[in-house]
């Protein structure tokens, strides 16, 4: 298990405190699973990593990533690379809430 470096635009740190957003798609893996990374002061680890072209991981993870539309998530991801293309392959980075103690992992 690594500490690794995930910046998040602050706007999606409360969905990431509330467990709406337990996702997060960048266009080059940055880990691998049990990493880990903070956020905010709240620890959080890696428990998938996917990778799929844009249209499909829209259709699958939308919700995952906080969004109520597949467009929402598409629109979202090209604010952050608008080059990106609907065939390109973007890593879907699944992660969850550690407990402030260490223990396990929050729900």
């Amino acid at each position: 298990m690594t500490e690794v470096e995930f910046s998040m635009d602050p706007k999606w740190v409360p969905l990431m405190e509330l467990g709406d957003k337990r996702a997060t798609t960048r266009t080059k893996r940055k880990c691998n699973v049990a990493d880990t990374f903070t956020i905010n002061g709240q620890r959080y680890v890696i428990t998938r990593i996917v990778r799929k072209p844009l249209w499909s991981a829209a259709n699958l993870y939308y919700q995952t990533e906080g969004f109520r539309t597949e467009e929402e998530y598409k629109d979202a991801i090209r604010t952050y690379y608008p080059d990106i293309q609907e065939g390109d392959d973007v890593w879907v980075h699944f992660f969850v809430k550690v407990d402030p103690i260490g223990e396990g992992v929050s729900q």
